[in-house]
């Protein structure tokens, strides 16, 4: 098997321990935010505003960074993004403070708590997927290639999701609010990579100039054909974007990409139930108090990113499948595992589910991304990158809020709302991805 894009481009090497970082600082903020809402006396709905607001973030600038990493540089967009990361680590990890302390009170704690989660760490994160996901494009050139190089990004991303799920139990088991204040800290290591070791390749680079000439029916938008089966990009292009023209939009709409988003949302949403949630579910289901809780639901979250970075780091790249089926197989495991969660007794059953729904966003993800990315030409990489960490940013939107106002209503519907949306967008991922085989056959 050929070696993976991560064992041999130094820059996505120094984007993975980039992401290893800043994503262990976003885990400890997720794994201790719920029990922190009840130890600070905060309402449970400011959980949900916090995330939802950095998922709006993610939304609006993912796209924004993936196409000024190629025209800026990513050295450039990752040292904005960890400055703008550090700088809200910080003012949360003061907002906690001042509120344990009693120097501030609630509503300004949770204007606090909300801002810098919110749109300040989530503006951060949103630069660094598609930036990666910009460059595992423009290293695997082939559907087999692209299927490894983006599941295995993605399962570093996963494995930063268990660094810091065990930093987090470790630091909540010995203070509740260790895990918040060690946030800068690991922002702060991110930082110094990026500033040692990420190369300077900014606007003056010429990384294309030597390809071939891109045809004029592969830059049509809707008739382009995958971007495998295309020539790259021509050697004016190049110039264009090396002396600051953005390389063009991709639009959600576009016929080449949306049945592989309307076949993914689901389990993204319920991903973010799932997480949002864990928090108050196993202080519930399992009688637990705010503090013991931070440790378990770390390894509850450690369960969740254990199966996606085993399927994505391991599994996925020697099954050989392509992008179609691994959602589809994806998919439908996550309608299982979804209801077994949603009907879970227990602790261990709710483990075990987790584990389940971690394996299945670990084969539809990569599916996911790879079939995106295959769908549009080379010019359009940066944008399509933006627009798949978006796909999951979108649904957070709307997840985290609507999950812990529903869980405070009654704590079995927000699982049967993300159940709904999974068996919708599992059907999706059968019917409209095989409708998408004749368009692309028509194409060809």
């Amino acid at each position: 098997m050929p070696s993976s894009p991560l064992l041999t481009n130094p820059t996505l090497r120094a984007l993975v321990a980039i992401a290893l970082f800043t994503y262990t600082a976003q885990n400890m903020l997720n794994v201790s935010i719920a029990p922190l809402s009840r130890a600070l006396d905060l309402p449970e709905w400011i959980v949900g505003a916090a995330v939802s607001l950095a998922a709006a973030a993610v939304t609006a600038l993912s796209q924004f960074w993936g196409r000024r990493s190629i025209t800026w540089g990513r050295r450039r967009v990752i040292l904005l993004a960890l400055i703008l990361a550090l700088t809200a680590g910080t003012l949360f990890s003061a907002a906690v403070w001042a509120r344990a302390a009693g120097y501030i009170g609630a509503f300004a704690a949770a204007g606090a708590i909300m801002a810098a989660r919110g749109p300040f760490f989530g503006a951060a994160v949103a630069a660094i997927p598609p930036t990666g996901q910009a460059l595992v494009a423009e290293v695997t050139p082939d559907e087999g290639s692209r299927v490894r190089g983006t599941s295995a990004f993605s399962g570093a991303i996963n494995l930063s999701v268990m660094v810091g799920s065990l930093v987090s139990s470790a630091l909540g088991a010995w203070w509740i609010f260790g895990p918040v204040h060690a946030t800068p800290v690991f922002v702060l290591i991110a930082l110094a990579i990026a500033l040692i070791w990420l190369p300077r390749d900014g606007g003056t680079a010429h990384p294309r100039r030597h390809l071939p000439r891109l045809t004029r029916e592969a830059v049509e938008p809707e008739e382009a054909t995958p971007a495998s089966s295309i020539e790259r990009a021509t050697d004016s292009a190049s110039a264009e974007t090396a002396d600051g023209e953005l390389p063009p939009r991709v639009s959600w709409t576009d016929r080449r990409i949306a049945p592989w988003i309307a076949s993914i949302f689901g389990i993204y949403f319920a991903n973010g139930v799932v997480q949002i949630t864990m928090g108050f579910v196993v202080q519930d289901r399992g009688g637990l108090e705010p503090a013991p809780a931070v440790s378990i639901t770390a390894l509850m979250l450690l369960a969740n990113a254990a199966g996606a970075m085993l399927m994505q780091l391991i599994v996925v790249p020697r099954l050989g499948w392509g992008p179609r089926r691994l959602l589809r197989a994806g998919m439908t495991l996550a309608l299982i595992a979804l209801t077994c969660l949603t009907l879970a007794p227990s602790l261990w059953a709710v483990a075990a589910s987790t584990f389940a729904m971690g394996v299945a966003s670990g084969m539809a993800s990569p599916g996911y991304s790879a079939g995106a990315s295959l769908a549009v030409t080379e010019r359009e990489q940066g944008g399509i990158a933006g627009v798949i960490n978006a796909t999951g940013a979108i649904t957070w939107i709307v997840a985290p809020v609507s999950a812990t106002a529903l869980y405070g209503w009654m704590p079995l519907s927000p699982f049967l709302l993300a159940l709904s949306l999974v068996t919708l967008s599992c059907s999706c991922a059968w019917l409209l991805l095989r409708r998408l085989d004749i368009v692309s056959r028509a194409h060809d």
